[in-house]
């Protein structure tokens, strides 16, 4: 696939996760190796909140890892911006990425953080293959 094809398939993909989870095509990136997705969530949010956030996205992993065909899956807090988190996954192929936004726990989960959003989604998504070493 061509670079410029890769890079419009990964803004069309997106898009389609800024504006809604469950409105991501299957058809949109292709990736022999899988797919990388780095997300941030910019959320506004009290310390009860935060907490419940935290649990809440901890429940979410173990249910991902455990149900799910993830590669790899993480969450992380920003250290430098409050309320922010950075999501880092791999998952084996976009179909897998599309059905694991389209699961009850994904959904219970996105139902509960989408109200506490300071700002739209900042979603990159990339094929495993056009990562390479430093």
């Amino acid at each position: 696939m061509s670079k410029l094809i890769q890079f419009l398939a990964c803004c069309a993909l997106s898009f389609l996760l800024f504006c809604s989870p469950l409105k991501v095509s299957a058809a949109v990136v292709a990736a022999a190796d899988g797919i990388h997705v780095v997300g941030r969530l910019e959320m506004n949010l009290t310390l009860d909140q935060e907490n419940e956030f935290e649990k809440k996205t901890l429940e979410l992993a173990k249910i991902t890892r455990d149900r799910d065909p993830v590669t790899s899956y993480s969450s992380n807090r920003d250290i430098e911006h409050t309320g922010t988190y950075v999501f880092d996954e791999i998952w084996p192929s976009q179909q897998a990425l599309v059905d694991h936004l389209n699961t009850p726990h994904f959904l219970a989960w996105w139902d509960w953080v989408k109200p506490h959003l300071a700002h739209d989604l900042d979603v990159q998504i990339a094929s495993v293959d056009a990562f390479h070493s430093l």
